[in-house]
């Protein structure tokens, strides 16, 4: 089976609950069951966040940029109408 990359992976938590408002740690959490992390992600980074935590975040930001996910505020997304 071929990996999903990052940025499908986290489209794919949305398109699974296409109606659910999510948390970022449940992003985290179902992130995680289409992409493998390596052990470089798995690590802390020097503020004391996992490195894949970083990369989930910068995926988000463009994906909203995009208008494939829409900012709620206080850390909640949804998927967007795009």
């Amino acid at each position: 089976m071929k990996e999903m990359s990052m940025e499908k992976a986290i489209v794919q938590v949305f398109m699974d609950s296409p109606t659910k408002i999510f948390a970022v740690q449940e992003i985290y959490s179902g992130f995680q069951k289409y992409y493998e992390l390596r052990d470089f992600q798995k690590q802390k980074d020097s503020s004391g966040q996992l490195r894949f935590h970083n990369a989930v975040r910068s995926i988000l930001a463009r994906l909203e940029k995009s208008g494939k996910v829409t900012y709620l505020g206080d850390d909640m997304r949804k998927l967007g109408k795009k």
